[in-house]
This record gives C-alpha cells, sequence and structure tokens, in this order.
C-alpha cells in the first residue's frame, strides 16, 4: 500500500465533519427548513452567527455538499447558491455575485441594467431548482450608517424569496446583529437564528478531539485526546486554529517519517503556527 503524502491527509483532515451540539443543531436545522420551505411553497429562512474560526465556513461547506450529492434534484451544482456580502455591499453586488455563482458573466452595473439582471436572477433560480441561497458575511450591513443601502438589499431579498420560494440564510460573525434592526418584514422571513460557538474546555471539547481523530484515515491522531488541555490553549476552542495545529504536527511527523503524531510534533508545530514571538507560551513543551 502507498503511503499517503501530506497533501492527501490534510485534505482528508481538512474534510472531517464532527457534528457536535451546536454544529449539528444549525445544519439540520437549515435543512429542515430548506426542506419546509419547499414542500409549503411559503420560504421561511435564518441566520447563524459564529466567530471566525469557529465552524461558519466548514457548515456552508457541508450543507452545499448535502446539495451536491443529491441526484434527484433538476442541477445539484447550483441547489445551492453562496456569496459574500463585501465590505461596502449594494444590492447590484448581490446580484451580481448571485449570477457569476450561476454561471453567468459579469454584467455592466448600472439602474438601467440592474432590473434586468434582477429578472435574469430570479428567473435562473426557478430554471435551475435552487433550493438555498446563503449570504456569508453579512454583518457588514450592521456597520457604520448604511440605512439606504441596507434597505435596498433587504428589499431585494425579500423579492427574491416571494417570486423564486428560495429560503435565505444569512451567516456572519458576532456583529450580525438582530435581522429586525434593518428591516422588520424582512426579519419575519428569517426567523429562525443559530449560533456556533468556540468550545469551553470541558467535556465536549474531549469529545469533539475524540470523534475527530477517529475519522481520520490516513494517520494516528489519537494523541489529540491525551493533549486535550494543551490544545485548548493553543486554540482558544477554535476548530479551524485547531486544524492548523494538526496539519502542522503532520507535516512535522512525515518529515520524520512517521504515521503517528506525538506531543513532540505538536511542540514544532505549535512554533510553526504562532511563530517564535506569539502571545502565548508553547504548551507542548
Amino acid at each position: 500500500m502507498t503511503t499517503p503524502n501530506f497533501e492527501q491527509i490534510t485534505q482528508q483532515i481538512n474534510m472531517i465533519t464532527v457534528m457536535h451540539t451546536q454544529f449539528k443543531a444549525a445544519y439540520e436545522g437549515i435543512l429542515q427548513l430548506v426542506e419546509q420551505s419547499i414542500m409549503s411553497a411559503l420560504p421561511l429562512g435564518g441566520s447563524v452567527v459564529a466567530p471566525t474560526g469557529s465552524g461558519k465556513t466548514h457548515l456552508i461547506k457541508s450543507i452545499e455538499r448535502k446539495f451536491t450529492q443529491n441526484t434527484d434534484l433538476i442541477d445539484p451544482s447550483s441547489a445551492v447558491v453562496v456569496i459574500s456580502a463585501s465590505s461596502s455591499p449594494s444590492s447590484g453586488s448581490m446580484i451580481d455575485r448571485s449570477l457569476q455563482q450561476l454561471g453567468h458573466p459579469p454584467g455592466i452595473r448600472s439602474i438601467k441594467l440592474q432590473d434586468l439582471r434582477q429578472s435574469l436572477l430570479m428567473q435562473a433560480f426557478q430554471d435551475r431548482g435552487v433550493r438555498l441561497l446563503i449570504i456569508d458575511e453579512f454583518q457588514h450591513l450592521f456597520r457604520g450608517r448604511r440605512d439606504i443601502q441596507a434597505s435596498e438589499i433587504t428589499d431585494l431579498l425579500k423579492e427574491m424569496m416571494d417570486v423564486t420560494g428560495v429560503p435565505i440564510f444569512v451567516f456572519g460573525t458576532d456583529e450580525l446583529g438582530d435581522l429586525a434592526h434593518l428591516d422588520e418584514q424582512f426579519a419575519s422571513r428569517l426567523p429562525a437564528r443559530f449560533q456556533i460557538r468556540p468550545f469551553a474546555k470541558g467535556e465536549e471539547w474531549k469529545g469533539f478531539l475524540q470523534a475527530f481523530h477517529e475519522q481520520s484515515e490516513f494517520i494516528n491522531i489519537s494523541s489529540l485526546s491525551t493533549l486535550a488541555k494543551q490544545l485548548h490553549y493553543a486554540s482558544s476552542g477554535s476548530p479551524r486554529t485547531l486544524k492548523f495545529l494538526i496539519n502542522a504536527a503532520v507535516k512535522e511527523a512525515l518529515v520524520q517519517g512517521k504515521l503517528t503524531v506525538e506531543r513532540c510534533h505538536y511542540s514544532e508545530a505549535f512554533s510553526a503556527v504562532f511563530g517564535p514571538f506569539g502571545a502565548l507560551k508553547n504548551p507542548f513543551n
């Protein structure tokens, strides 16, 4: 059997999904609301609030995979449209980014053409059988005084839900506040609210590490469980930072010709990830 290389191992590690309590609640809750929206022809959406590194992007990719694997759909690759709100969002940018996700070329942004592109987008959603629109980085709408832009965007999204029947979920960091502060009618269409927080040090963190290392296919990372305290200190309970550390430790192990990751490898990984002048003391020394 050929020994897997670093790229193969890290790709598999990055794909590992642990359905811990908050992640599972958001994942299953969104899928249930999408199904309900389709069956009832009354789209219901919501919001997901998660600090950077706590699993927001992984949740979005997990939802995408769930739909792209459904061969019963008209176009599985277009079943979920995912866009990100820019730092200065506008209704025009939302339309253009959605169309580009569906394979349409970038358009000329002008008031005269926006209505046409909006109609094109709504028709494309219906023709391609889009089941869900996810807008990431939605916290940008809550920054500064953007009343006019926010109103235009929420008006667009309300109309899209009403015309296409496609539910919308908005994702963002802790700055993503109560949607009713933007538009009460918009908020009424997105009543569900989910949160994913970094892990506290405790049993759920230990369970997460146990489930994580059990899914590793190419390399033994069972030391995760014995190093739970140190890993929490190093990562602050962030799954993203944990993966950075694991991948760096895997690299150190492979350099030494080993397929078992040990404490010494995490010590080197910590130095590689945080550098010699990081704020934290190396807990693996």
